[in-house]
Parts: C-alpha cells; structure tokens; sequence
C-alpha cells in the first residue's frame, strides 16, 4: 500500500482516534508559544488536525486558526468538540492542493507533517508564513521499544505483520525549501502511559499499518498481544513516549 493510501485509513477510525489518541505535553505547547513569540492577534495554520488532539491547546489560547486535514470524518469530530471555539475554521483538503491568500504566524503539524509530500511541505510552507514566522513539527514517539512486552511481542509482529511502507522521515537536509528556514530548535518531553489490552488494541487499531492488514492477520495479531498481555502483563502495560518538537523560523 502506498504513502498515499495509508494516509487516508485514519479517516477510517476517527471515534477510536479520539477515544485513544494521546495529545501532547503542555510543556511542549507553551515551548511553541513562548519560542515563536506569536501574540494574541496571530495566526496559526494546522496541517493535518485529525480530530484536534493538539488543536484546542492553541485553540483556548484564542489564536485565529485554520485547520487542514484531508480526513472528512476526522474533521467532523474535531469540529464538534471544538464548537465552543469561534476562533478556529476547517478545511477538508491536502496542504499540497490547499491555496490562501492569507499569511501566517505560525503553522503546527503534530504527528502529520511525513505525510506532506517531500517536494512540498518545507516550500509550501515557507510560502504561506510571515517573513519571520515559524513552522512546528511535533509528535509522539515510542521509546524503549528493546525491552520487556515490546521486545517479546516481536515474534507475533514477525509472524503476522509486513511493513506496509517504508519509514517516512520527518525532517531532512535536503528536501526542498528546508534552506528557507533557520537551523531548529529541537526539545525532547519524556512521559508514559499505562494502557489495559484493551485499551492497546484501541490504540493500535488507530494505526494506519495495523489498519491496513489483512483481517485475517491483524485478528491473529490481536489475539496474540492480548493474550501475552493478559498472561504475563497482568493485563496492562505500560508505554514510554518522548514528545519530539523540531521548531524552526524562516530566515
């Protein structure tokens, strides 16, 4: 499956993206707002909101925003949980094919930006920020993935899953339009959370490469990881992230 296909499945699974979904660390937020220095009058364009997991923090801000995602069912929840917010507006399109004719302070993408074509996103970006706005790209990232659970859940992931793509990086030297931006500010937030079988077969089930398994091989998956959860976890485990900020200005 391609890039472009998988990108679509989380449209599939909007509820359980909200249920299950984690956000993002309000120190990591207030590192976005107080680096930028973007003031109460600016303007933040969102790529790929999803159901506005880091929206409503800028959101509550009272920033004017306008949200892309190309998700129409993703939109729809992140519009009705953010209905209290006259400051926020939605799109349902792709940045790459997205056009305005406004500019902006500050544009966020929270676990979304490698899905932004690589010819595109740093140009495209540079085109629709003030001359010294900044672009902040941040997401969740499993660590500590050699040990325990997640090293012994291995074998079942071995046996049933293929990886659909290959890795997408989010940042690079040389994608196009990257020398527009000044050298980034990079922060790490370490946290972690505890998650029933339950809720980790929710959470996995969110994912586009576990979405994009045959049935028969993400049942067998499924069952599996329950059952080692259950029979040697006692029933829960817990998951380290570390929030990953890459925050840079243009020149």
């Amino acid at each position: 499956m391609s890039n472009t296909e998988l990108k679509t499945t989380f449209n599939t699974a909007a509820i359980l993206y909200e249920e299950v979904r984690p956000g993002y660390p309000e120190e990591l937020i207030s590192d976005v707002v107080d680096l930028s220095g973007i003031e109460n009058h600016s303007r933040i364009l969102e790529i790929g909101c999803g159901t506005g997991k880091a929206t409503r923090s800028f959101a509550e801000r009272g920033y004017e925003m306008v949200c892309l995602d190309i998700g129409a069912d993703l939109i729809a929840v992140a519009r009705e949980r953010l209905k209290k917010f006259p400051n926020v507006a939605f799109g349902t399109e792709a940045f790459e094919a997205w056009e305005s004719e406004n500019k902006f302070n500050l544009i966020i993408s929270a676990t979304a930006f490698h899905w932004v074509d690589p010819k595109v996103r740093y140009l495209k970006a540079s085109e629709v920020l003030e001359s010294d706005g900044f672009l902040a790209v941040f997401s969740n990232q499993h660590v500590r993935k050699d040990e325990g659970f997640f090293a012994e859940s291995q074998s079942l992931y071995d046996k049933y899953y293929s990886p659909l793509t290959e890795n997408r990086p989010t940042h690079a030297t040389n994608f196009p339009g990257v020398e527009v931006f000044q050298e980034p500010i990079k922060r790490v937030y370490p946290w972690t959370q505890t998650y029933s079988s339950e809720q980790y077969i929710k959470l996995l089930s969110t994912y586009s490469g576990h979405i994009a398994l045959p049935d028969k091989n993400r049942g067998l998956l499924f069952d599996g990881i329950v059952n080692l959860i259950e029979t040697k976890y006692d029933g829960q485990i817990t998951k380290h992230y570390q929030a990953v900020l890459d925050l840079r200005q243009t020149k």
